[in-house]
């Protein structure tokens, strides 16, 4: 069975991730067919709009530790740190001309919850949770997160949902700006479906190709976004290979809280100019 869906009706290309007995847990297997499927739909002249969602209950609850475990016990991760969106995989949502809605159907949990920071438009069932919940992993947000959300809807409530990696319901995240809008999960893809043929069917391509160039463009100087991406993988393979990591996988698979341990603040890595420490001693 494939872990990713892929599907062109009516100019609108389906990606849907396709692991629902794991509650679509991102693969190795879906981020190579992730970024073949984007990279064809941005080649494909009949392809005007791209749709993301998940099949079943769940959107993507984040990496499938299994596959990374795996991954790192088979000597596959020098690349990638054992970690299936980084380094290798360089095709995302906003670098493709063509519009991408992500339809958020359920939890959407680390990985699941910061990849669709990356697409045009965000729409999720008023059922749907969506959970920064890297820090609950001791791990780091990732796919250039700490540039996006706060762009989106400011530090403060960024900062709420970073530190404590709580859920959100759909309903919450319209609100809060983090999605358009929610409606039932039962409308969801019909919702999805009627923005994207509005897209499709009412506007030249051409023209949307162009603006979504422009906004994206004029969004980040000089390509900060693909330099923060670059650094939240540095970032988070970092962590990957620390202690908390370690002792937060350790902790889920044996379902029992964590007991993390504490860092000297001088011990701690700088990632990117931009990220100096803002007290003067880095």
């Amino acid at each position: 069975m494939s872990h990713l869906l892929f599907d062109i009706k009516d100019h609108i290309a389906t990606l849907t991730f396709n692991q629902p007995e794991k509650r679509n847990a991102y693969s190795s297997e879906m981020a190579v067919k992730l970024t073949q499927f984007l990279r064809e739909c941005d080649r494909n002249p009949d392809v005007r709009v791209v749709i993301i969602t998940g099949a079943g209950d769940a959107f993507c609850v984040g990496l499938d530790m299994n596959d990374v475990r795996e991954r790192g016990e088979q000597g596959q991760a020098e690349d990638t740190q054992g970690h299936p969106s980084q380094r290798v995989l360089r095709t995302y949502p906003y670098q493709i001309s063509k519009p991408v809605i992500c339809a958020i159907n359920g939890a959407a949990g680390g990985f699941g919850a910061a990849y669709p920071l990356t697409c045009d438009i965000r729409l999720a069932a008023n059922e749907a949770n969506i959970a920064f919940s890297f820090v609950k992993w001791g791990l780091i947000p990732e796919m250039g997160a700490t540039w996006l959300l706060p762009r989106l809807i400011g530090i403060e409530k960024t900062s709420d949902l970073f530190l404590t990696g709580r859920k959100v319901s759909g309903e919450e995240a319209a609100n809060m700006g983090l999605v358009l809008r929610a409606v039932p999960r039962a409308e969801l893809m019909h919702e999805a479906r009627t923005l994207a043929a509005e897209i499709a069917e009412g506007s030249s391509p051409t023209a949307v190709s162009v603006v979504k160039r422009m906004t994206w463009g004029r969004m980040q100087d000089e390509g900060e976004l693909y330099r923060a991406i670059y650094e939240d993988d540095d970032a988070i393979a970092w962590a990957i290979h620390g202690p908390d990591a370690a002792e937060g996988n350790k902790a889920f698979f044996e379902k029992r809280p964590a007991n993390w341990v504490s860092v000297d603040p001088e011990a701690l890595p700088h990632f990117g100019k931009r990220n100096a420490n803002p007290f003067g001693n880095g």
